[in-house]
């Protein structure tokens, strides 16, 4: 018999495959074609076989369109700045933040702390160093 499908024929029969399989030497046995395997199923990332058909996916930072094989770039700033707390760039697959002038990124990765430019040879201010936010401002003892 037919691992599928069973036609009659005049005195015989021939045996049919579903969609995604191929009749393989022996003219009865239905084996899956691998999809993936022929210029990674049309798929623009990762291409995963199955049973009769096949799927495509993305990595991480990318989402499937509508056509179901084309992985397009997600664009993380777009939702909530990234999550940064100042400057969000969008870059392939992933995102960035930056921090403007005077500020530092911290372990997170996210959050822009001030920098205190006083604490490094008092911001080269030649009498008084006075930290903002931001920046800092030289200013000069009373009397001079």
């Amino acid at each position: 018999g037919c691992s599928q499908t069973c036609t009659n024929t005049n005195g015989s029969y021939t045996c049919l495959c579903l969609s995604g399989y191929m009749l393989i030497a022996d003219n009865r046995t239905c084996n899956d074609i691998n999809e993936c395997s022929s210029n990674n199923g049309n798929c623009s990332q990762m291409c995963t076989n199955t049973n009769g058909s096949y799927f495509c996916s993305c990595q991480l930072g990318y989402m499937l369109d509508a056509n179901n094989q084309t992985c397009n770039d997600v664009n993380e700033c777009s939702v909530n700045n990234g999550g940064c707390s100042q400057n969000c760039t969008n870059t392939n697959g992933s995102y960035i933040c930056l921090c403007l002038s005077g500020y530092m990124l911290i372990a997170d990765n996210r959050t822009c702390n001030d920098i205190n430019e006083c604490l490094s040879n008092n911001g080269n201010c030649s009498q008084i160093c006075t930290n903002t936010n931001g920046s800092y401002i030289c200013s000069c003892q009373f009397g001079y």
